[in-house]
Protein backbone atom coordinates (compact mmCIF):
# COMPACT_ATOMS: atom_id res chain seq x y z
CA UNK A 1 0.00 0.00 0.00
CA UNK A 2 1.30 3.43 -0.93
CA UNK A 3 0.82 6.81 0.71
CA UNK A 4 -1.43 7.80 -2.17
CA UNK A 5 -3.67 4.80 -1.44
CA UNK A 6 -4.05 5.85 2.18
CA UNK A 7 -4.89 9.42 1.21
CA UNK A 8 -7.54 8.20 -1.12
CA UNK A 9 -8.78 5.65 1.41
CA UNK A 10 -9.67 3.40 -1.46
CA UNK A 11 -8.10 0.72 -3.66
CA UNK A 12 -9.15 -1.01 -6.89
CA UNK A 13 -10.27 -4.59 -6.21
CA UNK A 14 -11.52 -7.38 -8.43
CA UNK A 15 -14.90 -7.50 -6.70
CA UNK A 16 -18.34 -6.42 -7.89
CA UNK A 17 -21.08 -5.10 -5.61
CA UNK A 18 -24.18 -7.29 -5.72
CA UNK A 19 -26.31 -5.88 -2.90
CA UNK A 20 -26.21 -3.59 0.10
CA UNK A 21 -24.62 -4.68 3.34
CA UNK A 22 -24.38 -8.34 2.38
CA UNK A 23 -22.63 -10.68 4.79
CA UNK A 24 -22.81 -8.52 7.92
CA UNK A 25 -23.14 -10.46 11.16
CA UNK A 26 -24.93 -7.92 13.34
CA UNK A 27 -27.50 -5.17 13.02
CA UNK A 28 -24.94 -2.70 14.44
CA UNK A 29 -22.56 -3.56 11.60
CA UNK A 30 -25.27 -3.14 8.98
CA UNK A 31 -26.43 0.14 10.49
CA UNK A 32 -22.98 1.70 10.61
CA UNK A 33 -22.15 0.58 7.07
CA UNK A 34 -25.40 2.08 5.76
CA UNK A 35 -24.78 5.32 7.67
CA UNK A 36 -21.26 5.55 6.24
CA UNK A 37 -22.47 5.06 2.67
CA UNK A 38 -25.19 7.67 3.22
CA UNK A 39 -22.58 10.09 4.57
CA UNK A 40 -20.38 9.63 1.49
CA UNK A 41 -23.33 10.19 -0.83
CA UNK A 42 -24.50 13.25 1.09
CA UNK A 43 -21.23 15.04 0.23
CA UNK A 44 -21.42 16.51 3.73
CA UNK A 45 -18.23 16.85 5.75
CA UNK A 46 -20.31 17.25 8.91
CA UNK A 47 -22.06 13.92 8.34
CA UNK A 48 -18.71 12.20 7.91
CA UNK A 49 -17.34 13.92 11.00
CA UNK A 50 -20.29 12.66 13.04
CA UNK A 51 -19.10 9.09 12.35
CA UNK A 52 -15.53 9.75 13.56
CA UNK A 53 -14.45 8.45 16.98
CA UNK A 54 -14.67 11.27 19.52
CA UNK A 55 -11.00 10.82 20.47
CA UNK A 56 -9.96 10.99 16.81
CA UNK A 57 -11.86 14.15 15.90
CA UNK A 58 -8.91 16.47 16.65
CA UNK A 59 -7.11 14.61 13.83
CA UNK A 60 -9.69 15.87 11.32
CA UNK A 61 -8.92 19.55 11.95
CA UNK A 62 -6.03 21.87 11.12
CA UNK A 63 -2.86 20.77 9.37
CA UNK A 64 -2.94 17.25 10.83
CA UNK A 65 -6.39 16.61 9.37
CA UNK A 66 -5.96 18.24 6.00
CA UNK A 67 -5.33 14.86 4.36
CA UNK A 68 -8.59 13.44 5.76
CA UNK A 69 -10.72 16.38 4.62
CA UNK A 70 -9.16 16.14 1.17
CA UNK A 71 -9.93 12.40 1.05
CA UNK A 72 -13.55 12.98 2.09
CA UNK A 73 -14.02 15.50 -0.72
CA UNK A 74 -12.54 13.10 -3.29
CA UNK A 75 -14.71 10.22 -2.09
CA UNK A 76 -17.83 12.36 -2.37
CA UNK A 77 -17.18 12.98 -6.07
CA UNK A 78 -18.24 9.41 -6.89
CA UNK A 79 -21.39 8.33 -5.09
CA UNK A 80 -21.68 4.76 -3.89
CA UNK A 81 -24.40 3.12 -6.03
CA UNK A 82 -27.38 1.21 -4.69
CA UNK A 83 -25.62 -2.11 -5.26
CA UNK A 84 -22.64 -2.56 -2.98
CA UNK A 85 -21.26 -5.03 -0.45
CA UNK A 86 -19.78 -4.33 2.96
CA UNK A 87 -17.88 -6.25 5.59
CA UNK A 88 -16.49 -5.39 9.02
CA UNK A 89 -13.55 -7.56 9.98
CA UNK A 90 -10.88 -7.52 12.73
CA UNK A 91 -7.59 -5.76 12.07
CA UNK A 92 -4.95 -8.47 12.04
CA UNK A 93 -1.91 -6.46 10.93
CA UNK A 94 -0.14 -3.38 12.33
CA UNK A 95 -1.92 -0.13 11.50
CA UNK A 96 -0.68 1.37 8.21
CA UNK A 97 1.98 4.08 8.14
CA UNK A 98 2.60 4.14 11.86
CA UNK A 99 5.79 6.09 11.16
CA UNK A 100 3.86 8.82 9.32
CA UNK A 101 0.67 9.09 11.36
CA UNK A 102 -0.22 9.12 15.06
CA UNK A 103 -3.28 7.09 16.03
CA UNK A 104 -5.23 8.63 18.93
CA UNK A 105 -7.17 5.41 19.44
CA UNK A 106 -6.35 1.82 18.54
CA UNK A 107 -8.36 0.58 15.58
CA UNK A 108 -9.67 -2.93 16.12
CA UNK A 109 -11.66 -3.50 12.91
CA UNK A 110 -11.98 -2.25 9.37
CA UNK A 111 -15.01 -1.53 7.24
CA UNK A 112 -14.71 -2.40 3.55
CA UNK A 113 -17.25 -1.15 1.01
CA UNK A 114 -17.01 -2.73 -2.46
CA UNK A 115 -18.85 -1.39 -5.48
CA UNK A 116 -18.64 -0.69 -9.18
CA UNK A 117 -18.88 2.82 -10.63
CA UNK A 118 -19.05 1.59 -14.22
CA UNK A 119 -18.47 -1.65 -16.12
CA UNK A 120 -14.99 -2.96 -15.31
CA UNK A 121 -14.37 -0.11 -12.82
CA UNK A 122 -14.40 -1.66 -9.36
CA UNK A 123 -13.64 0.21 -6.16
CA UNK A 124 -13.34 -0.32 -2.45
CA UNK A 125 -13.41 2.12 0.43
CA UNK A 126 -11.54 0.88 3.50
CA UNK A 127 -12.02 2.58 6.86
CA UNK A 128 -10.43 1.80 10.21
CA UNK A 129 -12.88 1.41 13.09
CA UNK A 130 -13.06 1.19 16.87
CA UNK A 131 -15.93 1.14 19.31
CA UNK A 132 -16.96 4.56 20.64
CA UNK A 133 -19.18 3.49 23.49
CA UNK A 134 -21.67 1.04 22.02
CA UNK A 135 -21.30 2.12 18.41
CA UNK A 136 -18.69 1.80 15.69
CA UNK A 137 -16.73 4.91 14.76
CA UNK A 138 -14.07 5.80 12.21
CA UNK A 139 -10.50 6.04 13.48
CA UNK A 140 -8.73 8.99 11.82
CA UNK A 141 -4.96 9.29 12.49
CA UNK A 142 -3.15 12.62 12.84
CA UNK A 143 -0.57 13.31 10.14
CA UNK A 144 2.90 13.99 11.49
CA UNK A 145 4.60 17.26 10.43
CA UNK A 146 6.80 15.62 7.78
CA UNK A 147 3.75 13.80 6.44
CA UNK A 148 1.82 17.06 6.09
CA UNK A 149 4.65 18.43 3.94
CA UNK A 150 4.77 15.27 1.82
CA UNK A 151 1.00 15.22 1.32
CA UNK A 152 0.93 18.83 0.17
CA UNK A 153 3.74 18.18 -2.29
CA UNK A 154 1.84 15.13 -3.58
CA UNK A 155 -1.32 17.20 -4.00
CA UNK A 156 0.54 19.83 -6.00
CA UNK A 157 2.08 17.14 -8.20
CA UNK A 158 -1.34 15.60 -8.82
CA UNK A 159 -2.78 19.00 -9.73
CA UNK A 160 -0.02 19.55 -12.27
CA UNK A 161 -0.58 16.09 -13.74
CA UNK A 162 -4.33 16.72 -13.96
CA UNK A 163 -3.69 19.89 -15.96
CA UNK A 164 -1.33 17.98 -18.27
CA UNK A 165 -3.96 15.28 -18.79
CA UNK A 166 -6.55 17.92 -19.71
CA UNK A 167 -4.17 19.43 -22.23
CA UNK A 168 -3.46 16.02 -23.77
CA UNK A 169 -7.17 15.25 -24.01
CA UNK A 170 -7.83 18.59 -25.69
CA UNK A 171 -5.11 17.97 -28.28
CA UNK A 172 -6.17 14.42 -29.13
CA UNK A 173 -6.99 14.04 -32.81
CA UNK A 174 -10.63 13.30 -33.69
CA UNK A 175 -9.65 9.93 -35.15
CA UNK A 176 -7.78 8.77 -32.06
CA UNK A 177 -10.51 10.14 -29.79
CA UNK A 178 -13.18 8.19 -31.65
CA UNK A 179 -11.11 5.00 -31.56
CA UNK A 180 -10.23 4.96 -27.87
CA UNK A 181 -13.62 6.17 -26.67
CA UNK A 182 -15.29 3.51 -28.78
CA UNK A 183 -13.07 0.79 -27.31
CA UNK A 184 -13.63 2.08 -23.78
CA UNK A 185 -17.41 2.19 -24.09
CA UNK A 186 -17.38 -1.29 -25.61
CA UNK A 187 -15.84 -2.63 -22.41
CA UNK A 188 -12.35 -2.91 -23.91
CA UNK A 189 -10.77 -0.36 -21.59
CA UNK A 190 -7.30 -1.93 -21.43
CA UNK A 191 -7.12 -1.97 -25.23
CA UNK A 192 -8.22 1.68 -25.25
CA UNK A 193 -5.43 2.65 -22.83
CA UNK A 194 -2.85 0.70 -24.80
CA UNK A 195 -3.97 2.22 -28.09
CA UNK A 196 -3.70 5.76 -26.77
CA UNK A 197 -0.32 5.04 -25.18
CA UNK A 198 1.02 3.57 -28.42
CA UNK A 199 -0.25 6.41 -30.60
CA UNK A 200 0.70 9.26 -28.24
CA UNK A 201 3.92 7.93 -26.72
CA UNK A 202 2.57 8.53 -23.21
CA UNK A 203 2.95 6.16 -20.27
CA UNK A 204 0.06 3.77 -19.64
CA UNK A 205 -1.01 5.53 -16.42
CA UNK A 206 -1.29 8.83 -18.27
CA UNK A 207 -3.04 7.12 -21.17
CA UNK A 208 -5.64 5.73 -18.80
CA UNK A 209 -6.34 9.16 -17.31
CA UNK A 210 -6.67 10.74 -20.76
CA UNK A 211 -8.95 8.02 -22.13
CA UNK A 212 -11.24 8.17 -19.12
CA UNK A 213 -11.42 11.95 -19.40
CA UNK A 214 -12.27 11.66 -23.09
CA UNK A 215 -14.93 9.07 -22.30
CA UNK A 216 -16.53 11.55 -19.90
CA UNK A 217 -16.92 13.96 -22.81
CA UNK A 218 -13.94 16.24 -22.26
CA UNK A 219 -13.59 18.86 -25.03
Amino acid sequence: MTLRHLLALGVLLALAGIGPAQGQETEADRSFAADFVAAINSQSLDRRLALVHVRARPCTAGDVGEWWRDAVVRQAKASVPAKYTTSITPVTEPLPFGDRFDYPVQATHQLQIDYSTAPYRLRAVIVLLAKDGARWAEVVPCAKPDTVVAIRANRQARAREAERVKALAASTSPQLRETVVGLYKAGRSVEAYQTYARESGQELATARAVVELLAEGAP
